[in-house]
């Protein structure tokens, strides 16, 4: 439960965040989704003798890394965005949300209180989850690397993929169904995951608005014969994820009637 809190303005934002994130970090369905995709992780892209003969590159920590987040994190990033769904209208139904504002929570801390818990929640799990993915697939890779081997390229994975990804998803998830009804936002992440899946990557100009499939990915891997380098389109990738998590933002704050009636 929240609690009714006086002080500083920074002391309440933190205290909606810390609440959020701990909530659910806690779901049993966030780890029940974790397992899933990392079953799935190991089954496509595990070390073995099948999947070395069937993947020309698995041997290349990078390209695990790569195939790890641009193939089964769309699963993740679909699962996650169900999970942090409802959250404002939520609190609208449960009471919380007289609650804090009978405690003098400004709109804004509110606001970004709830959407930094979605970013820091979809931050962390996909982490987590490419580090457990990495750490088993090291152990069990029959070509022996050093640590810098792994720690390069799941350090550039954070960088490009994973901060940008989890400002999308923890913002939008978290916003957009309140101003939207919820049933026509998972049709519209469910369109969302099925095109991200399905489209055919290629080392030629992808869409700008794929989320894990972009072209932002091809900063971390690209195949070595096929190089990539249309930074424009790297660009407007980064852009659209970035801006949409912005817009959500943006959306809320001048939303009449969001905060308090009139």
């Amino acid at each position: 439960m929240y609690t009714v809190w006086e002080g500083k303005p920074m002391r309440k934002l933190l205290s909606i965040l810390r609440h959020e994130y701990k909530m659910q970090m806690r779901r049993p369905a966030t780890w029940g989704v974790f397992l899933a995709v990392s079953t799935i992780t190991m089954l496509d892209a595990f070390p073995s003798a099948s999947n070395l003969a069937r993947l020309e590159f698995l041997l290349q920590p990078t390209y695990f890394i790569h195939r790890t987040l641009s193939l089964d994190g769309i699963i993740l990033m679909f699962g996650l965005m169900f999970l942090l769904s409802g959250r404002f209208p939520a609190d609208s139904k449960t009471g919380v949300k007289s609650l804090l504002m009978a405690a003098s929570v400004r709109k804004t801390q509110y606001l970004w209180g709830k959407l930094l818990a979605g970013f820091l929640y979809t931050f962390t799990v996909f982490n987590l989850f490419l580090m457990f993915n990495t750490v088993i697939y090291a152990i069990f890779s029959p070509v022996t690397g050093s640590v810098a081997d792994y720690l390069f390229p799941f350090g550039k994975a954070v960088v490009i993929c994973i901060i940008p990804v989890s400002f999308f998803i923890g913002f939008c998830a978290v916003a957009f169904p309140a101003f939207m009804d919820i049933r026509l936002f998972y049709v519209v992440i469910s369109a969302m995951f099925m095109y991200n899946a399905a489209v055919e990557r290629s080392a030629e100009r992808m869409p700008f608005y794929l989320i894990l499939s972009g072209d932002m990915m091809k900063l971390l891997w690209q195949h070595p014969r096929f190089p990539f380098t249309d930074t424009a389109s790297i660009a407007a990738n980064l852009v659209f994820l970035v801006g949409c998590a912005a817009l959500s933002f943006l959306l809320l704050l001048f939303r009449r009637g969001f905060w308090r009636a009139g």
